[in-house]
């Protein structure tokens, strides 16, 4: 059972456009986006299950961890909840 400081230290070996990747995933496919997370931990030798990374994002989550990180315009929309356009008086 990996501890939230080895996925910590494994997550932050994985190079920046990945992580890119896993976020823009993450807000189109959680489910998709945590078992690549899986799969990336095997690739480095940690062995995690998808619940133990959706623990160890909440608790990053919950240390702010993930204030740092640049949004996209798409990633953007996503989290305000909508599209611009049609019924939203922009």
């Amino acid at each position: 059972m990996a501890t939230l400081e080895e996925f910590k230290a494994m997550r932050d070996a994985v190079p920046a456009a990945v992580q890119g990747e896993l976020f823009k995933l993450m807000t189109a496919d959680p489910d998709a986006s945590i078992q690549r997370m899986v799969e990336i931990a095997a690739e480095k030798g940690m062995t995690v299950t998808s619940e133990e990374v959706r623990g160890f994002l909440r608790q990053m989550d919950d240390d702010d961890e993930f204030d740092d990180f640049e949004l996209d315009a798409v990633a953007l929309a996503a989290i305000a909840g909508g599209k611009r356009g049609e019924g939203s008086g922009c």
